[in-house]
């Protein structure tokens, strides 16, 4: 049931970022949007996979089906609700419409990383344990691209600054 919801969980996902990747013109927040929807793809390929491995193993089987969930399903259908009526509000028009876009989509990346968390504090396997931990990891890495990129639009001058340091020379006094 757990690896059901975060499946479910994934192909929400990508569905709210790909219609964010269409409802936008600026290429930097399309190529964002779709790129982590791509990303989402392949943790649903993941998840797919994963489950169909432990089938022959009723015991991993019975590992993964022990892990508590039910008040999960609702926490994280909240989650992607409330993130998707933030994305779907407006069109993504202006750089301001883009920055909130980024906002909402820094709030499902962080929602999710705590969702797997709590799966993986709960697994008893081992295997479980490092999956959810493996799924954490992409949530984590999708929500510091998104960061990233939310510097860059809102903040410009310092994303460069940071980026290029190198070749910021003498006395800035």
């Amino acid at each position: 049931e757990a690896m059901k919801i975060a499946l479910d969980m994934e192909k929400k996902g990508y569905k709210i970022y790909m219609d964010a990747a269409n409802r936008t013109v600026n290429k930097l927040g399309k190529s964002t949007f779709e790129a982590v929807a791509a990303k989402e793809i392949e943790h649903i390929k993941a998840i797919e996979g994963y489950c169909q491995r432990p089938e022959g193993d009723p015991e991993a089987a019975k590992m993964i089906g022990a892990i508590k969930h039910a008040e999960k399903k609702d926490y994280i259908r909240r989650i992607i609700e409330k993130v998707g009526r933030r994305l779907e509000e407006k069109p993504i028009k202006t750089d301001a419409d883009l920055s909130e876009a980024y906002k909402a989509a820094l709030d499902l990346e962080r929602e999710s990383y705590l969702f797997y968390k709590g799966l993986a504090d709960e697994a008893a396997s081992p295997t479980v344990k490092a999956f959810f931990k493996f799924l954490m990891g992409q949530e984590n890495t999708h929500y510091e691209l998104f960061q990233e990129t939310l510097e860059y639009l809102d903040h410009p001058g310092d994303w460069f600054r940071e980026q290029e340091r190198w070749i910021v020379e003498g006395d800035l006094a």
